[in-house]
C-alpha cells in the first residue's frame, strides 16, 4: 500500500472517529503545553534576568576569607592582586578575558537632584571602577542604540557649530551636524587632574605611569600639531616642532564656586589664553571658558584654581532605579523615575575627602568633582556608582599612594562558554579564591531555575504517559470496532504491515495534531502570563517585559515528544490489528 492511499484511509478514519480522537488527544495537548510553557518560561527567565544580572559566561571572584579572633582575613595577600595577577589568570586553560574591578579606598560624599527631586539630595558616597570594555555591549543594550540610530537616520540633520545650537539631546558632532548623544561612549578613562607635591611625595601619589611635574600628575606627553589633535581639556602648547598637549590650567571666579547650582558658575576661565585671540595679558582679553562640556575642576575646595575636566562618568545599578521607584518614591510622596532614560545625562557632584561617617580630610585636600550618569548597569554597584577604572586609580593614588593604585580588589573572568565555569571555579579555589556575592547568587538561582524546569518536565513526561495509556485504550476499541473492516481488508490482500502502519499513522497523526495544538495552548498561556505581569507586577524589581523564549528546537521538541507517546500508545493495538485473522473475523 503506497502512503499516499494509506494517508486517505488515515484521514477517512480520523473523520469518522473524530469525536473519539479529539478526547484522547485532551491529556496529549495538556502535556505538550505544560512541557513547552515551562521549558520557554525557564529559557525566558533565564535569558531576561539571570542572563542580564550576570552573563553564564562571566564570573566574579574574589580572595577567599577565613575567621580569626572575630576578624575576616584574606587567604591571598592583598599585594599579589595586581598585574602579575591579571597575566596569571588569563594564562588558566579556560579563560579567554580578564576584568580586573577596583573598590574606592577614600571617603566621599555626593549631592545633587534638585531638578529630579525639587531639592539637593546628599549621601555618602560609594564608588567602584571597572574596564569600560566588559559593560560597552550592555550600555548600548540597555540604551538601544540602535533604535536610537535608526530614528536619527529618518529626519534631516541641522548644521552646527556650538552644542547649544541643536535641540536637547543633541551635540554638534565633528562633522558639524547635530546628531543624538550616545551616553555609551561617554563611560571611558577621559582622566582627571591629580595635584601632586614632588618634594613631600614624589611620585607616590600619582598613578601608575605618571610623574608629578608643576604640581600635577602627567603622563608621558603627546606630541601634537593644533588644539584639534589634542583630548577636549588639552591644548597644545610648545615651540614649533616640539609641541605636546598639556591639561588647560583653569581659575573660578572663588572657590565657593565649586558648591553653586548652576553649572555655569564652573565654567571658569582658562589661564594664559583668551577668547579673543589677543595676548593674555592685553586689557582686551576677553576670558575663555573651558571648552563646552567641561568644567573647572578646583585641585582642592580652598582653592580657586584647577584644571579643565570632563565631568566623570558614571554608571548606576538598575537596582537603584527600582528600589526607588518601588519603595522610595511612594514613601516619600515623590513621583516615580519613568525608565533610565530619563537619568541619562544628570549631573551631580562628588566631594572627595568628605564623609557623614569618617573624619574629614584637611580641606586642602579636599576636593568637589562633577559627575554625569551615562548609563546603566547590572555590573555596577548595586548602592553606589561605578566609574572608569583608570579614575578610580587616579582618585586611590592621590589619596592612599600609588600602592592603592596597583592592587585589585576582584577580578571578572570570561570563558569560552557556560560549560567551561564549573572546571574554572574548581581551579581558582585552589588558589584562594571564592566566587563574589552576585556571583553566587546568580549561579543558585540558576540551578533553583534549572531544578524546577527539569521538575514540572517530569510532571508534563508524565501527563504524557497518562495520555498514551488513553491512547492505547482508544486504539483497543477501535481495534475490535474495525475488526470486519480489517478482515475485508486482509481478504482483498493487504499485508499485515499495511495494517500496522494504518494504525501508526494514525497515531502518529493524531501526536503531530496534539503537539501542535499544545504549542499553541503554551503560547496563548505566556500571552496571559506577560500580560498579567505587566498590569499587576509593574513595581517587581528586574522584572522582564518578557517572561518566555520559545526557541524552535522547543516547539518541535513538543511536536516529537507527543508523536512518540502516541505511536508508542497506538504500538499494542497496531500489532494486535496485524494478527487478526480475516477467515475468523469474516466467519464470527
Amino acid at each position: 500500500m503506497t502512503l499516499s492511499r494509506a494517508l486517505r484511509v488515515v484521514f477517512g478514519n480520523i473523520r469518522r472517529n473524530k469525536r473519539a480522537f479529539i478526547l484522547s488527544s485532551v491529556g496529549l495537548i495538556i502535556g505538550v503545553a505544560t512541557l513547552t510553557f515551562f521549558v520557554a518560561l525557564g529559557m525566558g527567565v533565564q535569558a531576561g534576568v539571570l542572563n542580564k544580572i550576570y552573563p553564564v559566561n562571566q564570573v566574579e571572584i574574589e580572595p577567599q576569607t577565613v575567621g580569626i579572633v572575630g576578624l575576616r582575613e584574606q587567604l591571598v595577600d592583598a599585594s599579589r592582586l595586581d598585574a602579575d595577577m591579571i597575566a596569571e589568570l588569563k594564562a588558566l586553560p579556560d579563560v579567554t578575558r580578564v576584568y580586573p574591578k577596583l573598590r574606592s579606598k577614600l571617603q566621599a560624599r555626593l549631592w545633587g537632584g534638585k531638578s529630579l527631586f525639587g531639592y539637593a539630595a546628599r549621601t555618602e558616597a560609594f564608588f567602584d571602577g571597572l574596564d569600560p570594555t566588559l559593560v560597552s555591549d550592555e550600555l548600548q543594550r540597555v540604551e538601544r542604540v540602535e533604535e536610537k540610530r535608526h530614528r536619527a537616520s529618518l529626519r534631516r540633520p541641522l548644521a552646527c557649530k556650538r552644542n547649544d545650537e541643536c535641540p536637547l539631546g543633541q551635540v554638534c558632532g565633528a562633522d558639524g551636524r547635530c546628531g543624538d548623544i550616545e551616553y555609551w561612549q561617554r563611560f571611558a578613562d577621559h582622566g582627571i587632574a591629580v595635584p601632586c607635591d614632588a618634594a613631600a611625595a614624589g611620585d607616590d601619589a600619582c598613578p601608575p605611569a605618571t610623574t608629578c611635574t608643576d604640581g600635577v600628575c602627567r603622563a608621558p606627553a603627546t606630541a601634537c600639531t593644533t588644539d584639534g589633535d589634542c583630548p577636549t581639556t588639552d591644548a597644545c602648547v610648545g615651540e614649533a616642532g616640539a609641541r605636546t598637549c598639556q591639561r588647560m590650567a583653569c581659575e573660578l571666579s572663588n572657590p565657593n564656586a565649586q558648591f553653586s547650582e548652576r553649572l555655569g558658575d564652573q565654567a571658569g576661565r582658562v589661564l594664559g589664553r583668551c577668547a579673543n585671540a589677543v595676548a593674555p595679558d592685553s586689557p582686551a582679553c576677553e576670558p575663555l571658558p573651558c571648552p563646552d562640556g567641561t568644567y573647572c575642576a578646583a585641585s582642592s575646595v580652598a582653592t580657586a584654581r584647577g584644571y579643565c575636566e570632563d565631568p566623570i562618568p558614571v554608571l548606576l545599578s538598575p537596582v537603584l532605579l527600582e528600589i526607588f521607584n518601588s519603595s522610595v518614591a511612594s514613601s516619600l510622596g515623590m513621583q516615580r523615575i519613568d525608565g533610565t532614560d530619563a537619568m541619562l545625562g544628570f549631573q551631580f557632584r562628588l566631594q572627595l575627602g568628605d564623609s557623614y561617617f569618617a573624619a574629614d580630610l584637611p580641606v586642602e585636600m579636599q576636593a568637589v568633582k562633577r559627575a554625569e550618569i551615562v548609563g546603566f548597569s547590572q555590573k555596577a554597584m548595586e548602592f553606589g556608582v561605578t566609574m572608569p577604572l583608570g579614575i578610580v586609580r587616579a582618585l586611590n593614588a592621590r589619596y592612599k599612594g600609588r600602592a592603592a593604585a596597583d592592587t585589585y580588589d576582584t577580578f571578572i573572568l570570561e570563558t569560552q562558554g557556560n560549560e567551561d565555569v564549573s572546571k574554572l571555579i574548581a581551579e581558582v579555589e585552589g588558589w584562594g579564591f571564592t566566587l563574589s556575592r552576585k556571583s553566587e547568587d546568580a549561579r543558585k538561582a540558576a540551578d533553583l531555575l534549572f531544578i524546577l524546569t527539569v521538575v514540572f518536565s517530569f510532571i508534563s513526561v508524565v501527563i504524557m504517559f497518562v495520555a498514551a495509556v488513553n491512547i492505547m485504550h482508544t486504539f483497543l476499541t477501535l481495534v475490535t470496532e474495525r475488526r470486519y473492516e480489517i478482515g475485508i481488508m486482509r481478504a482483498v490482500g493487504a499485508a499485515r504491515a499495511d495494517i500496522r502502519k494504518l494504525f501508526l499513522l494514525e497515531a502518529g497523526v493524531l501526536g503531530v495534531f496534539g503537539g501542535v495544538l499544545g504549542n499553541v495552548v503554551a503560547w496563548g498561556a505566556s500571552r496571559l502570563v506577560n500580560w498579567v505581569a505587566a498590569e499587576y507586577l509593574q513595581g517587581i524589581p528586574f522584572k522582564p517585559d518578557e517572561f518566555f523564549v520559545y526557541d524552535w528546537r522547543i516547539l518541535v521538541g513538543g511536536v516529537l515528544f507527543a508523536w512518540l507517546f502516541c505511536v508508542l500508545g497506538a504500538w499494542l493495538p497496531a500489532n494486535r490489528a496485524a494478527r487478526l485473522d480475516p477467515a475468523v473475523v469474516l466467519t464470527t
